[in-house]
């Protein structure tokens, strides 16, 4: 079955690619409510690609926002893979940044180009093309698999955790699969055994009833921009770039020596995170390495500040609000809601009385962290050295990913913890949220025959 399967992958990589290609003409953008439509048409093209490819059972299954799409194969003696995926994408915004059309996708040299080719339609697509490699083949998959893909991942899941709890006797399985993460480079694939959580909010602060004339009223109100702006600085330390809230860092736990062994062997070195990031210089918490910084500790971050006037030339206003849109990313043991809590607490006792303000939580996640040395995980390293030749280092990721929590909690048999193998074949330079996004070829069809050696493997293991 396995060169079968291997041998049936290349000779149809042109195929594979041009139904990739279907796929992303579809502008699945989850959270603008015009393309509602194209969220549900890129769930049914999902659907009719497992039934032609040998799936016996694949259906969309609505829900009370945007659709899932449910399929299995049960045909093995044991064990079950889970496989998620999701085929909404981010909005383009701004257009103007693209080089071609983003629902057009396009071949230049290695790279597709086109939004969603890396998040997550083009990885999602490489698993499902694995196992058409083995139905079409043999007819039969090495082990039974069941595959939710979603409509919701880029607005954070808000209607598949309640899915999953309806539906848990369906969806049990004995691991889970997502192929959904980057590798550091094309030599060196990536087992996320963790990611962070976050929580997004909005603090927004009022001041005078309408904008005012700054030369009229200019020091005897409080200009809630220039508060926001005070407060915002208070939130983390100049100089060490700790956060200041009371409290923030009581949960977090210290590495464990196993774990820092770990994260040493990745190659993520400062000049390699200065060509990614293009910054004169890197920033981040005092007293750590880089690697650390960008996958297990806390952060926090401001994202965009509104209020006044910035449009060209000047006027002279003070505005009658202003509003920040703020994330911190969260490490195992910190709860989101916690974290909320504190925040709102630090802004009560920090803020003046000349202004009113309100904080909003927009999301939350909890942050999800796996047993890498999980025999499901342990699988997909050897499939790594397989499909790439190499092998793999092992990170904690630095995004969130809501579902792997509920995907945890809600999965997990009585007294243990169901693992979750997070692989993944894009690369740092993909533009995953930003104009351009990009598929590097190379790693598409060797993403194909890794999740072949993996089905493979993990038959093998039972």
């Amino acid at each position: 079955m396995l060169s079968s399967a291997l041998a049936y992958a290349l000779a149809h990589r042109t195929a594979h690619l041009d139904a990739l290609r279907d796929w992303l003409r579809i502008p699945s953008v989850s959270t603008l409510p015009e393309h509602a439509a194209d969220v549900r048409r890129a769930g049914q093209w999902a659907v009719d690609r497992l039934h032609a490819m040998g799936m016996p059972r694949a259906e969309m299954v609505d829900t009370a926002g945007h659709p899932v799409v449910y399929a299995e194969w049960l045909g093995a003696p044991a064990p079950t893979l889970l496989i998620y995926g999701h085929f909404d994408v981010q909005p383009v915004d701004p257009i103007d940044e693209w080089a071609r059309p983003p629902f057009e996708p396009r071949l230049e040299g290695e790279s597709l180009f086109g939004r969603g080719a890396s998040d997550d339609k083009g990885q999602a697509f490489a698993v499902l093309a694995a196992l058409e490699s083995f139905l079409k083949s043999s007819g039969r998959l090495p082990v039974n698999i069941k595959v939710l893909l979603e409509g919701e991942e880029e607005i954070t899941s808000p209607h598949l955790a309640p899915y999953l709890r309806d539906h848990i006797a369906q969806l049990r399985a004995d691991a889970i699969l997502i192929a959904d993460q980057d590798m550091i480079d094309p030599q060196h694939p990536v087992v996320m055994y963790g990611v962070r959580g976050n929580v997004y909010v909005e603090i927004e602060v009022r001041g005078p009833a309408s904008d005012l004339h700054s030369g009229t009223y200019g020091g005897a109100v409080d200009n809630p921009l220039n508060v926001l702006v005070r407060l915002l600085a208070g939130l983390q330390d100049g100089a060490t770039r700790r956060v200041l809230i009371p409290g923030f860092y009581d949960a977090v736990q210290p590495l464990s020596a196993e774990e820092k062994d770990l994260l040493a062997q990745a190659p993520i070195t400062e000049e390699v995170g200065l060509f990614l990031t293009g910054a004169p210089t890197l920033g981040g918490e005092e007293g750590y390495s880089l690697v650390e910084r960008i996958s297990v500790r806390p952060t926090l971050e401001v994202h965009g500040i509104a209020g006044g006037f910035t449009g060209a030339g000047s006027k002279t206003v003070i505005p009658s609000n202003a509003v920040a849109k703020v994330s911190m990313r969260l490490v195992p043991d910190q709860e989101p809601a916690e974290i909320a809590r504190l925040l709102d607490a630090h802004l009560q006792r920090v803020a003046p009385p000349t202004v009113r303000w309100e904080l909003r939580v927009i999301g939350m996640a909890r942050p999800a962290q796996t047993d890498p040395r999980a025999p499901a995980v342990q699988a997909a390293a050897l499939a790594y050295e397989r499909g790439f030749g190499h092998p793999p280092v092992y990170l904690r990721g630095g995004g969130s990913l809501p579902i792997v929590r509920d995907m945890i909690d809600s999965l997990s048999p009585p007294g243990g913890a169901i693992p979750v193998v997070m692989i993944g074949f894009g690369l740092p330079d993909d533009h995953t949220h930003a104009p351009n996004e990009k598929l590097h070829l190379p790693n598409f069809y060797q993403g194909i025959e890794t999740v072949i050696h993996y089905l493979d493997i993990l038959a093998s293991q039972a």
